[in-house]
């Protein structure tokens, strides 16, 4: 086994401790957590981190059942941990989250140098709430509307932790604005931030360039749609230094665009009309009425020789040309589908989909808790060892029975005397690395799992 650098669990636990015991720093009601109960702060914020996708009853059970037996009494209700919930805010959380990623175990940098991010959002369905604010109207099925939540996350992919989120409407979304604001918050050194074509925008690229420490390497349109000094690369590899003169005066724009080559940029209107046409452009632009943007543009194939329509792909990227050259930019890209996969963690092998509430404060709280879980689960099994067998593939750790051991002995046991098992546990339980394995990505529309539908 490896040298036990740090007890994962019995750092959070005391990281949960200290935000309950300076709660009042989080929350805006001051007579809330001031008399001695079963449910104090620190012992809510654990329970929720803890929380699996199970019915809410079977999940205090799961809690406070041990306790309760060996004493004889009768386990928390639902009701008493509701209301000692509502106390609590998504604040709580998120400096859990921030606190716990400042003293992250044995970090890894790509190159010795650099942090290696990837920004991406994803959907997560609520269960029907009239007076949520994450409403969307839907086209489809009878016009009946629904409630879903955009989840924006700044993810960390050498070392499988989520950094920051940024929670949005689904039908209010802005990607963009809101990875430049997790960008502008992170402060970690040089890094290196990857993003899918959804992300590409001359704003983008201007702040990612203006930035300090940041580093970018985003996929864009390689043909029509896209910018059109990209769309003019021609069909085979390059790599190619752009420079794109923008505007965002309409004017100048007009009586120039025939003699300059220009780009124009419509921004929010500063007028007082509160309702403008659906067809409107409303950009986001955060610099003065004219800018010349520079970045690097790396087209190359991504098929394989034998089929028989070629497909290219064109990334963006402020990286060197020396020391990361046409080749190493696209295994950078490739690294981008980690989020991707830890979406799917989040959701399914913690249980992100099943919430146990319908108000928006909830699910929020929710959604953090178990980002910190993550989070935790991925540091412990950063430091199990893995067994490898004389076979074709080399092994991994299953990340979804990580999650059911440590939940199972988080808040039932010693931590100082149980994470030693908890490690020899987890490497019990792996499944091989498979690279260059294939999938059709198969996506269908998902509706929120209801209370009734829980597994006891």
């Amino acid at each position: 086994m490896k040298a036990l650098h740090k007890n994962i669990l019995e750092r959070l636990d005391q990281i949960i401790n200290n935000t309950g015991e300076h709660i009042h720093d989080f929350i805006d009601n001051s007579h809330a957590f001031t008399r001695k109960r079963t449910l104090d702060a620190a012992t809510v914020l654990k329970t929720t981190i803890n929380m699996q996708g199970q019915n809410l009853t079977s999940e205090l059970f799961r809690a406070f059942g041990k306790k309760a037996a060996k004493s004889n009494a009768k386990v928390v209700s639902t009701s008493a941990y509701v209301q000692r919930k509502s106390q609590l805010s998504p604040a709580c959380f998120k400096h859990i989250l921030t606190v716990f990623n400042q003293d992250l175990f044995n970090i890894q940098l790509l190159d010795h140098k650099y942090r290696l991010f990837a920004v991406d959002g994803s959907d997560f369905n609520q269960i029907w709430n009239p007076k949520s604010k994450n409403i969307v109207q839907s086209s489809t099925h009878k016009n009946k509307p629904y409630c879903q939540i955009h989840v924006n996350a700044l993810y960390d992919l050498l070392d499988n932790t989520y950094q920051d989120c940024v929670f949005q409407p689904k039908s209010e979304m802005d990607e963009r604005k809101a990875a430049v604001q997790m960008l502008e918050k992170l402060n970690c050194g040089p890094y290196i931030v990857t993003m899918d074509r959804g992300y590409t925008s001359f704003n983008m690229v201007e702040n990612c360039n203006r930035l300090p420490n940041c580093h970018y390497v985003i996929r864009t349109k390689a043909s029509c749609g896209g910018i059109r000094e990209v769309a003019a690369l021609p069909d085979q590899e390059c790599d190619t230094d752009i420079s794109c003169k923008v505007t965002t005066s309409n004017y100048y724009y007009i009586t120039h665009k025939d003699s300059e080559n220009l780009h124009h940029v419509q921004h929010h209107y500063h007028q007082y009309i509160k309702y403008r046409s659906k067809n409107t452009q409303d950009l986001n632009w955060d610099f003065s009425t004219f800018c010349t943007i520079k970045f690097r543009a790396c087209k190359f194939k991504i098929n394989d020789s034998k089929s028989d329509k070629e497909v290219w792909e064109v990334v963006l990227t402020n990286l060197d040309r020396k020391n990361y050259p046409l080749h190493r930019i696209k295994e950078l890209y490739h690294l981008r589908w980690g989020i991707e996969t830890s979406f799917k963690k989040l959701k399914y092998s913690l249980g992100s989909v099943e919430f146990h509430s319908k108000q928006d404060k909830f699910i929020e709280m929710e959604i953090y808790a178990h980002m910190i879980m993550f989070n935790a689960i991925s540091q412990i099994d950063a430091q199990a060892y893995i067994p490898q067998r004389h076979c074709k593939h080399q092994y991994a750790i299953n990340f979804k029975q990580s999650c059911f051991i440590i939940q199972s002995m988080y808040l039932n046991s010693s931590l100082s005397e149980t994470f030693e098992r908890i490690l020899i546990q987890v490497s019990h339980y792996t499944i091989p690395i498979r690279p260059g394995r294939k999938d059709k990505r198969n996506i269908k529309p998902k509706s929120a799992v209801y209370y009734l539908y829980r597994v006891a």
